[in-house]
């Protein structure tokens, strides 16, 4: 009887890697069809009609994003422009 632990069959004890373990309950199934956008949008499934209503919360937060994402286009050319326009 040999009283060294036998190694962990999970552990890729060479590389040292841990990352390509599957847990023992996972099964080899495919994971549930997700949409493209879900990875970037991920609460885009739960816009509906009434969060563009007047006066919500939802319009409110919906337009400050659509604000920021105009605004940022604009600086963006004008740190690239503006330099150019005061050293003529």
């Amino acid at each position: 009887m040999s009283l060294a632990a036998a190694p962990r069959p999970e552990y890729d004890l060479e590389m040292g890697n841990l990352d390509d373990v599957r847990p023992q309950g996972e099964s080899e199934a495919a994971p549930e069809k997700e949409p493209p956008y879900q990875a970037l949008f991920p609460n885009l499934d739960r816009v509906s009609s009434s969060s563009f209503r007047s006066g919500t919360v939802s319009r409110r937060r919906i337009n400050r994003a659509l604000a920021v994402i105009a605004v940022i286009p604009v600086v963006v050319l004008a740190v690239v422009f503006l330099p150019q326009l005061f050293n003529r």
